[in-house]
């Protein structure tokens, strides 16, 4: 399983959001499609804004924390062709551990909250590839709802040079 982490958003031709999912070298990433709701909560957490009243992943959240839940990893199975990902919230309280089957994108927004590691099998992330990523951003440049500082850079860069706009 290899590591990965949010590295920004984009909204695809049918104006749905995915989640860029990248490994620590950032050569490697992760499409997932997401729900509006599920990507507003997430980009929410990693800008550190605070909503007046707690999103539903956060009512998650706190009720993990409260009753001594503790998220071990987001495990982010098989996608497919319609681009959903399963995924499994690996959890424990106490001695005992526990996997819970989610849709990724809620594991993805339950993970930042808690700081649990996200993974993916090496299998996943070879079949998804840059190159299937590359025709997205093509065709999403304009739409771009979230890229953290450096990542923005590195990915205009990235798509620069292997000849596709990003603007």
């Amino acid at each position: 399983m290899v590591a990965l982490q949010v590295k920004g958003f984009f909204l695809d031709q049918d104006k749905m959001p995915v989640a860029v999912l990248s490994d620590k070298s950032g050569h490697r990433l992760l499409p997932i499609w997401t729900g509006p709701s599920e990507a507003s909560a997430i980009i929410v957490e990693l800008q550190a804004i605070r909503p007046p009243q707690p999103l539903a992943h956060d009512l998650l959240a706190g009720l993990f924390q409260r009753h001594g839940f503790r998220m071990e990893r987001l495990e982010i199975g098989d996608c497919t062709n319609a681009g959903g990902c399963s995924a499994s919230i690996v959890y424990r309280r106490g001695l005992r551990r526990y996997r819970l089957p989610a849709r990724a994108s809620d594991g993805l927004a339950l993970a930042v909250r808690l700081g649990a590691p996200i993974l993916a099998s090496e299998r996943l992330l070879a079949r998804a590839g840059l190159s299937s990523l590359l025709p997205l951003l093509s065709a999403a440049a304009s739409s771009v709802l979230y890229l953290s500082t450096s990542e923005a850079r590195r990915a205009c860069a990235r798509t620069a040079s292997a000849g596709v706009p990003f603007n």
